[in-house]
């Protein structure tokens, strides 16, 4: 039977009648202080995802919590068809995370608006036969309520290992504790190349960063319109572009990353293949830590660490680029993910 968007949307609305995803009551929660938001609650980055799953279908959940009038919480949710024609619930394309609260909620709201979610949830599963979603638990240090209420319910749980940079230290103890055969190589491509970084972009130089990936990877990847969502995410201070180049200010390399209020996230990388002999990205990191230090960051994010134990093992190309990123590091931690099976 085919689901049209309006029926999807109906029942969301039988759940959260008053659902909006207002951007300012959006922006109040997460530009609030938490120790740890990935950029995945960014509005934007739901339109990011919303585009990037566009070729099939997707279908924006996304919504403010309120409590009463007041905005006290949001959830980023999607509705969207894999590769196979089924649909799938998500919040990032993969996984369904934990709602983010106002750390004042009082509990018994708290506990109301996860219970709304988590039947909403369970009848979108059944309403678009969905047999089985992941989670996964974001916080950096201490696991949510959220997770818990839906791991008493799991069929499998399994962690994931994450690479991060504690910005909390010293420019020089993080370089100290870089992988001791980087040491020199960053400071010979800093010496090399030309590294800027960009906090607004023009159409032309992201035209040339978005060209260079697609001729590094073959093809192009994804939509023009997920592209334009990222460039103006560095526009409106989301996001960053670090570029380098060679002597004729020809483009040799470049890195994206995401910003919260309280972390940083790299999101793309390329860099040219006959160059890659060259420590073009050992550059890009550490301008990438000065520039995420400077913002007053806590952490930075570089990705996870891929691990032949993993529960989807990883192509020998993901471990060579986990280890290289792995070199930056100075913290690993956990991250708890659940199958869940509505059957």
């Amino acid at each position: 039977m085919q689901i049209s968007d309006r029926q999807i949307l109906a029942i969301v609305d039988q759940y959260f009648p008053n659902r909006s995803a207002d951007y300012n009551d959006w922006q109040s929660i997460v530009m609030s202080d938490f120790p740890t938001s990935s950029s995945v609650y960014s509005l934007s980055m739901v339109q990011y995802c919303i585009s990037y799953f566009s070729g099939g279908a997707s279908v924006n959940l996304s919504m403010v919590l309120y409590d009463g009038k007041h905005a006290v919480g949001v959830m980023p949710l999607i509705a969207h068809k894999n590769n196979d024609k089924r649909w799938l619930l998500s919040s990032n394309g993969v996984e369904i995370v934990e709602p983010l609260f106002k750390c004042n909620i009082a509990r018994r709201v708290r506990k109301k608006l996860e219970r709304q979610l988590s039947d909403l949830i369970c009848h979108l599963a059944t309403l678009l036969s969905i047999k089985q979603s992941q989670f996964v638990n974001m916080e950096y240090f201490t696991i949510s309520s959220w997770h818990l209420v839906w791991a008493e319910k799991s069929k499998e749980s399994f962690p994931t290992y994450h690479l991060l940079v504690d910005l909390s230290l010293s420019i020089e103890d993080i370089r100290l504790s870089f992988r001791k055969s980087y040491r020199p190589l960053v400071n010979k491509a800093l010496n090399e190349f030309k590294i800027e970084v960009h906090e607004q972009v023009t159409d032309e130089l992201f035209e040339e960063f978005r060209l260079l990936h697609k001729s590094v990877s073959g093809r192009a990847t994804r939509s023009i319109e997920s592209w334009d969502i990222q460039k103006k995410r560095v526009n409106s201070m989301e996001s960053f572009l670090i570029t380098l180049s060679d002597e004729s200010d020809k483009l040799v390399g470049a890195g994206l990353f995401n910003c919260t209020k309280s972390i940083g996230e790299y999101a793309v990388g390329v860099y040219r293949r006959d160059l890659f002999d060259k420590p073009l990205g050992h550059a890009i990191q550490m301008k990438a830590i000065e520039t995420l230090k400077d913002k007053g960051l806590r952490w930075y994010e570089i990705g996870q660490k891929s691990m032949a134990t993993d529960k989807v093992t990883p192509t020998s190309k993901e471990i060579s680029i986990s280890h290289f990123k792995s070199g930056f590091s100075t913290r690993i931690i956990a991250r708890q993910h659940l199958i869940i099976d509505y059957e």
